[in-house]
Formats: structure tokens, sequence, C-alpha cells
């Protein structure tokens, strides 16, 4: 069912994107209900609303209080609409397991991974509001200078993201091959409000990417992040935050789904930025002698 939107059409976000984007809003004991029904979204298109209260600790008049507070008129719609959304997410996951069962080729695996980088990327699209990424892309376009800040698999997509903010700015910098967040502190000290922290962290959690976005905070200057959840240790330390779906079925996490938001923002950026040719003309002249033709 979902909500109406300006045009009079059902709006396409998710119940888990539309609690993730008005959870900051929530009252102390909405949130806790919030959170359980993140936990267990299938347990909560079951139970009743007295049964999903006294599991989650809550009166019903805040179950209430927050299905309203995600447009619904009722609790009654809300779980109609949980119940519809499931169905959906869980189409790729019913098939995936479906596959699982079969004795499956390497190309067949294959397949199911890619199946489930688009449904990443899919509910990505979906639930990241259209004024997150202007905002993204307004930030990194003002910013004299820019840290990303990454370790681990994140380090490799920092390191992606900064060469290509270079194409725009040269005072980019990123966390690169065996740095540690002493390295990071170097240049957090010389960045102050007109500067801008990226900081990319996805389950399992860097605490050194955390910490380093902290401090920033703690500076007063502008962060970034690119992660995962509300629930990601960055997400209370951005001033803006980028959700990426990034589920892996054999692994923590998908990085393919991540470098290709990381690829799309890149793509926005550079059209929005007026040097993005000029630039180009330059490095294409320079780079001739480097490149070996077939």
């Amino acid at each position: 069912m979902g909500d109406i939107d300006l045009h009079g059409q059902m709006s396409t976000l998710t119940i888990p994107a539309k609690i993730k984007a008005k959870y900051p809003a929530l009252s102390k004991s909405q949130k806790v209900f919030a959170d359980f029904v993140l936990s267990d979204p299938v347990k909560m298109a079951r139970v009743s609303i007295h049964a999903a209260v006294e599991e989650a600790g809550v009166s019903s008049a805040t179950a209430n209080r927050f299905v309203r507070s995600m447009g619904y008129k009722n609790y009654a719609s809300f779980r109609v609409d949980l119940i519809q959304n499931l169905a959906a997410a869980y189409e790729p996951v019913d098939r995936l397991k479906h596959d699982m069962s079969q004795k499956m080729s390497a190309d067949g695996i294959i397949a199911n991974i890619l199946r489930e980088d688009i449904a990443n990327l899919t509910e990505t699209i979906a639930s990241v509001e259209p004024a997150t990424w202007r905002a993204a892309v307004d930030k990194i376009k003002k910013a004299r200078r820019i840290f990303v800040v990454g370790f681990d698999n994140g380090g490799a997509l920092g390191q992606i993201l900064a060469n290509g903010l270079l194409r725009i700015n040269p005072n980019v910098h990123s966390t690169v091959g065996g740095s540690g967040g002493f390295t990071g502190l170097r240049h957090i000290a010389n960045m102050n409000a007109k500067d801008l922290v990226i900081a990319i962290s996805f389950p399992r959690y860097i605490k050194d990417t955390v910490r380093l976005a902290e401090l920033a905070q703690s500076r007063s200057i502008p962060v970034l992040t690119i992660t995962d959840s509300h629930r990601s240790p960055l997400a209370v330390i951005g001033d803006l935050n980028i959700y990426i779906e990034a589920q892996r079925q054999f692994g923590t996490v998908s990085n393919a789904a991540i470098l290709a938001v990381i690829e799309a923002l890149l793509g926005a950026i550079l059209h929005a930025h007026p040097a993005t040719i000029r630039h180009a003309e330059i490095f294409a002249e320079l780079s001739l002698p480097w490149i070996e033709n077939p």
C-alpha cells in the first residue's frame, strides 16, 4: 500500500527505507519499536500489535504513534504494507534459496551473485532520497580539501573515489596502503569547516574509520558518510549519510554494489563541475605517451 506522493503516485520506498529516513525524528520509545521492526520484519508481518509491543517492550500507543509517523492511518494498514513489502523484497531471496537447494554449476552461482547485486542497487535507488544525492554532490563540489577515510576494503573503495575526485579537485587525499589512523590525523589537523571528510565503512566496521570521522566532527569539519544503515556507528557522526544496500550471500558485504554507487556518484559530480571538460582535455594530452595502442 505505501504512501502517496505529491503527484498522486504510490511511493516506491520500502518500509525499512521509510524507517531509516524518519528515524532521527522518532521519540526514544518509537526508536525502540523501529529497531524491533527492522530486526525481524518477517515476525512483525505475522504477529498482532499486542504481541509485537509485548515483545518489543513498548506500549500500544507507542506502536500506533510510530506507524502514523510513517504515514499510515493505523497499525493494520502498516501491517498490510509490510506483508506486501516482504513479498517483493524476499522474491530474490526465495529464488536464491531454491537455486541453492539444487546442484549448481559455477555459472549458476555467478548468475545468482549478479542478481543479488541488481537487487542491492534497486533497493538503494528506492531508499536514498533525491535530496540526499543532490546534497552530497553539492558538498563535494564546494569542498576546498577532501580527505577520504576507509580501511581494508573501504580503503580500496576510498582510493577509487579519491582518484575520481582528483579530476575536479587537486586537494584530495585518502588513506592508502598501510597508512593507519595516525596518518589520518595529519590530514585532519590541517582541515577546517571549508573542507570535507568522506568516511566509508561497512560491516565489519573498522574502528580507525569511526574514530577519524569522530575527530573531524569534533573539529567542526563536515563529514559525509557512505555506509549501510542508520545502525552503522558512522550514522550518528555524519552531517549527511548515504546508505547503500550491500547484502552478500557468500560474504560480509557486496563491494560491487558499493563501488557501483561510488562510480554513479562520481558521474553526477563530474557532470555538475565546470572544470571537468578542461581537466579531461589536459589529462588526455598528457597521457598520450603513456598509452600503448593495440
